[in-house]
């Protein structure tokens, strides 16, 4: 092993020439600096060639140094190579180069598990009907989301991905891909024969027309990281003039990448020898249109004999491991040991071939590649498993000077891996010899997502596991949701009456359709709803809770638009999504769905109805507030931000709309007044929003919330500890009143406040409360 623990000399690139690759790493301006500590590790080599100890390059205690997205120092920690950045200490976890899945379908993931019994059954049964339903843009952009979001909680940072023959399914993975700054490559299908009609490109000329048009805006645009694959399915699916068409546009644009199926199944080898009976065999189909070279991902390989294996060498060809698509579908096993032969090794990488495969864990996936090597009689130890997920995936994709390594000059992507993820996995590490090899085995063997605890994309943490329960930082106490209530005849508040639902951040709540709605992030994060309804009498009686079987990490925002209640908020992606209620209080609430162009955030977003739209406030991690708005026949458009105020903004927003503009207050990080500004569309000579003015007497204040109730504008405070305040402006009343304590509510929690919403003439206060 080149770095043995203990070593001092740190690595550098110059120690990895790394001859005949592909494109350099391209920094990513504006990535914030980052320093991470950990056990680092990582491949110079290939240890199925040269073994082990010349292969591996680790550090018992490393430190990563990240700049522009760059790794640009790799090597012991000292406090002096951490050029004065904060340090995030992983030093009992492992950091090795984020994986590449060599062969995936990004359009696949809905039909995950579907019982297909053999291969050319099941793409006919389950694959392609479920590609058809790509047709629709929504659904592809749903699917995209979901397969981006995925990829990155199973610490997959880099992907070679098949979309389907719908073009806008390509755009809708590549754009998803764009947000987060991730290096994937995909393709669009091409396809032109044995599938349904609707899934067939309708000829040649018109496939590669709208693959040009692709290649053109994502294949390496300028600043971005994205790469282009042309995509023929596989020979059964391609006519002679498909396959020569891809032949023909690889050798005019070779710095794009190939990929295509081969050999997986026995009875598909037989039928492409039928249909292409002037070749040699399956591999020569594709020699023979112009598709072998560096840079050709061959997917499966399975039935590839000694011949065609030796062909991939001499082209250079890789082959993308699939073990766990090929058991799935009883395809076979892969002979890892002869691809590898030292006298002709083949390049071979690891891919998840979701939905063939049952995962997009590529540690999964490196379970079922050890059983698989294990019945031909080859042991594979954990560094090569963990090479084929990484340096092997990007030397295929022709990437190795971007991604797969932690050398410095490299793209920062890595993975922070937990071999105690799991009590058996803690368990397993207690029983080992405590050397880097057996971590790495049992994460191999024993880990899945639950064993990821960040993923980082160009230096910048993009995913973090969720607290476990037993981590010694556990998170806050939940508490209960109460209520309150302020009767405008009287002028007083009711005494806090409790719902004993555990929450542990502040409630939204809002009238709609005749109910008194509150949706809160229960105490496991999993949204949950409840509704009042009040009588005539003036009693009210509370329905039962809903689950809607989603998560949030940050407090949700209600607002009736359009017949709907929308419920909006952040997931543990950080992504901003929302639901939907009908009028009828015994429905479900809808799946959740993305706010389209909404910046990733780890505070609440606000939302209200205004000028027959729904308005969405988003506080993002540049601290600006991006403002977005949804008309429920265009969808969603990007409005622009909020104007910027001269200081640091704490947490998100609130807005709300009254007197015909649009209201929104937010909180000062250093702790002075509550800002406001207001949105006139009427303003002359141009629409736009007003300078920042305060709510003097307001400072302290940790949670804001604004509402419209009785002809004025109402905002309400949280102030540590246990304090809040009220104050209110209108026509009446030019200026805000001065903030006046409400001694019966008193919120819990650091970072919680109160929801305030009018219902039934009164107005109703939701906070968090313990001692329920």
């Amino acid at each position: 092993m080149d770095r043995q623990e203990g070593a001092a000399a740190p690595y550098t690139a110059d120690d990895d020439p790394n001859p005949d690759c592909g494109h350099p790493a391209v920094p990513t301006p504006g990535a914030p600096p980052a320093a991470v500590r950990g056990r680092l590790l990582w491949f110079r080599d290939d240890p199925f060639l040269v073994g082990t100890d010349r292969a591996v390059r680790y550090e018992p205690d490393g430190l990563l140094v990240c700049r522009d997205g760059l790794i640009t120092y790799s090597g012991p920690y000292t406090p002096e190579a951490a050029e004065g950045l904060p340090v995030t200490d992983h030093r009992d976890r492992v950091i090795t180069p984020g994986f590449v899945d060599a062969h995936v379908h990004s359009v696949q993931i809905g039909m995950l598990a579907s019982y297909g019994e053999t291969l050319l059954n099941w793409l006919q049964r389950h694959v392609y009907p479920e590609e058809l339903r790509y047709r629709s843009r929504d659904y592809a952009e749903t699917g995209a989301e979901l397969f981006v979001r995925d990829l990155l909680r199973n610490g997959t940072t880099t992907a070679l991905a098949y979309t389907s023959v719908f073009a806008h399914s390509t755009e809708a993975v590549f754009a998803r891909a764009a947000e987060r700054g991730m290096r994937l490559a995909a393709g669009k299908v091409l396809m032109d024969r044995d599938a349904p009609v609707g899934l067939l490109d309708p000829d040649v000329g018109t496939a590669m027309a709208a693959t040009r048009r692709l290649i053109e805006r994502w294949h390496r645009p300028r600043g971005g990281r994205t790469v282009y694959a042309v995509s023929p399915r596989f020979a059964l699916a391609c006519s002679r003039d498909m396959l020569t068409a891809a032949g023909s546009l690889w050798r005019e644009r070779p710095d794009l990448l190939m990929q295509t199926h081969i050999a997986e199944n026995a009875d598909e080898v037989l039928e492409v020898r039928k249909r292409f009976p002037e070749c040699s065999g399956y591999l020569d189909v594709y020699r023979a249109h112009g598709l072998l070279g560096r840079g050709m991902v061959l997917g499966h390989g399975v039935h590839l004999t000694d011949r065609e294996l030796a062909l991939c060498r001499t082209t250079r060809s890789a082959v993308a491991h699939c073990p766990t698509s090929n058991l799935f579908l009883g395809s076979g096993l892969f002979r890892l040991r002869d691809a590898k032969l030292p006298a002709r090794p083949v390049e071979v990488a690891l891919g998840t071939d979701v939905g063939g495969g049952t995962s997009l864990s590529l540690l999964s996936t490196m379970n079922e590649a050890y059983k698989v090597a294990a019945l031909d009689r080859h042991a594979v130890d954990g560094f090569r498993l963990f090479h084929l997920a990484t340096r092997a995936g990007a030397r295929a994709l022709r990437m190795e000077r971007q991604v797969g390594s932690l050398a410095a000059g490299h793209e920062a992507d890595f993975v922070v891996l937990d071999p105690r993820a799991t009590p058996a996995m803690a368990k397993r590490v207690e029983a080992g010899d405590g050397s880097i090899g057996d971590a790495l085995f049992t994460l191999a063997l024993l880990g899945d997502d639950r064993a990821v605890e960040a993923t980082y994309v160009a230096g910048r943490a993009v995913h973090r596991r969720q607290q476990k329960k037993d981590d010694p930082n556990p998170p806050r106490i939940p508490r209960g949701v109460a209520w309150s209530r302020f009767d405008w005849a009287s002028g007083t508040w009711e005494k806090t009456s409790p719902l004993r639902n555990l929450t542990h951040r502040t409630p939204a709540a809002e009238a709609y359709a005749g109910l008194l709605y509150c949706v809160y992030a229960h105490s496991d994060d999993m949204l949950r709803s409840v509704y009042y309804r009040r009588q005539d009498d003036g009693e009210g009686e509370w329905g039962p809770v809903a689950t809607t079987q989603t998560f949030t990490t940050t407090a949700p925002a209600l607002a009736p638009y359009h017949d709907l209640l929308y419920c909006v908020f952040a997931d543990k992606n950080r992504m901003v999504r929302y639901l939907t209620h009908d009028d009828d209080p015994e429905s479900r609430w809808s799946p959740p769905e993305h706010v389209r162009g909404a910046p990733e955030t780890g505070h609440a977003p606000a939302a209200t109805a205004f000028a027959d739209r729904l308005h969405v406030v988003v506080h993002d991690d540049d601290g600006r507030l991006a403002w977005l708005a949804r008309h429920s026949e265009d969808g969603w458009a990007d409005l622009g931000h909020l104007p910027d105020p001269e200081v640091e903004i704490r947490g998100g927003a609130s807005i709300a709309a009254y007197a015909g503009r649009l209201y929104a207050a937010v909180v000062p990080a250093g702790g002075g007044d509550v800002l406001w500004t207001a949105y006139d569309p009427e303003e002359v000579p141009r629409p736009g929003w007003w300078p920042y003015r305060t709510i003097p007497g307001s400072a302290g204040t940790h949670t804001v919330r604004i509402c419209h109730y009785n002809g004025l504008l109402y905002a309400t405070g949280a102030v540590a500890p246990r304090e809040t305040w009220w104050a209110r402006q209108g026509a009446d009343l030019p200026v805000w009143t001065r903030p006046a304590p409400i001694p019966e509510i008193r919120p819990d929690g650091p970072e919680t406040g109160v929801s305030i919403t009018p219902y039934h003439g009164l107005l109703y206060a939701f906070l968090c409360r313990d001692g329920w």
